[in-house]
């Protein structure tokens, strides 16, 4: 199934259009998507502003850790149902630098925690401090060993 059958509830052809192009490349300016889909800058312009407004659309520099060379790590979380515990814990993780993504889950885990480090010790030493915390009571920790494809793109050096 593609972006578009996928997105189609959602949002129009030319937004979809729009959003693709950003995502192949976020600096691609909004003369250049006009041109490439035949309507004014305008147009182009206003539907960018509404999909960001909307909190659709967010364009971010992001940094492939990979090939960097930097270890990552996949962390899923059974957390505690005290309240006062998870919120706690969520308030820490949700400020921490060395952690990229936090997504909540239904079913049988609660959080994916996505970390990671300048080392693999370090990286390791971050999960510990993770994992053993009072919120947790299970986890599972992956460390990557490699991402192919992220944000709808193969992310591989060439």
């Amino acid at each position: 199934m593609s972006w578009e059958d996928i997105l189609r509830k959602f949002l129009d052809e030319r937004d979809i259009k729009i959003v693709k192009i950003l995502n192949e490349d976020a600096e691609t300016s909004d003369p250049k998507i006009a041109k490439m889909l035949n309507i004014s800058k305008s147009a182009v312009r206003m539907r960018r502003k509404r999909l960001e407004n909307m909190g659709v659309l967010k364009t971010v520099g992001v940094v492939i850790l990979q090939n960097l060379g930097v270890p990552y790590a996949d962390v899923l979380l059974k957390l505690t149902k005290d309240k006062v515990i998870r919120e706690n814990f969520m308030r820490r993780i949700l400020t921490d630098d060395a952690i990229y993504e936090v997504t909540e889950y239904l079913g049988g885990w609660n959080l994916l925690i996505r970390v990671f480090n300048s080392d693999l010790g370090t990286l390791s030493k971050k999960v510990l401090s993770i994992i053993n915390d009072i919120a947790v009571e299970e986890y599972e920790v992956l460390v990557c060993s490699r991402t192919m494809k992220a944000w709808g793109r193969t992310i591989l050096e060439t």
